[in-house]
């Protein structure tokens, strides 16, 4: 089940952007709003299958050799594709840009530090502000995604009220420039219990 889930992700992380390349090319034929909330429902749930996957293996010892790799680069599959959606539908918007890229850069850095400290002995575990960084990131996409279309179009008949779009968009601001944060401060732990690691084993 637990590996089920890993790859349903994986699923989801592809089909999202081929979903939004259809919007964008192929809009006449699509209820675009409908179509980007329906991509938002898909990243919900793909999300929270990242949280069960995680605890079935655990919980009925469904732990597998294939699960421990396919796990996170399902993860950062999710995460990097829809952070480069959010760049390319928030391109002038300097706080989305460049705090997705961070977070992006972040992420290839850190995957990279811990399969090299793998070998050597080193399990890079996740830490509390890693964790505060995820939820501000997920957070984050799931509200800017609610505003693709609503900031890319003018359109006067919006599923949701303007106000939620308003917030939302104020909010996932905060929640991403918060995360870019969070991931410079978790980056640079990662990197120091890495750095110390080399110090004490030469």
């Amino acid at each position: 089940m637990a590996n089920i889930l890993t790859f349903f992700r994986i699923i989801v992380s592809l089909a999202i952007p081929i979903g939004y390349w259809l919007v964008i090319n192929f809009s006449k034929n699509f209820n675009e709003e409908k179509f980007f909330l329906f991509l938002l429902i898909l990243f919900i749930l793909a999300s929270i299958s990242d949280f069960l996957d995680g605890f079935i293996a655990r919980k009925w010892n469904q732990e597998s050799d294939i699960g421990k790799i396919l796990d996170p680069i399902a993860d950062k599959l999710l995460v990097i594709i829809s952070l480069i959606i959010l760049i390319i539908s928030f391109k002038e918007n300097p706080i989305i840009f460049f705090s997705s890229i961070l977070i992006i850069f972040r992420e290839i850095l850190i995957s990279g530090l811990r399969e090299i400290t793998k070998s050597s002995g080193l399990i890079l575990n996740v830490t509390k502000l890693s964790k505060w960084k995820t939820a501000a990131q997920l957070g984050s996409i799931i509200l800017l995604f609610l505003n693709i279309f609503y900031y890319n179009n003018s359109y006067d008949e919006l599923i949701f009220p303007l106000w939620i779009y308003t917030f939302s968009y104020f909010i996932g601001n905060l929640l991403i420039l918060i995360a870019s944060l969070l991931s410079i401060l978790s980056a640079y732990r990662y990197a120091t219990e890495t750095i110390n690691f080399i110090k004490e084993k030469d």
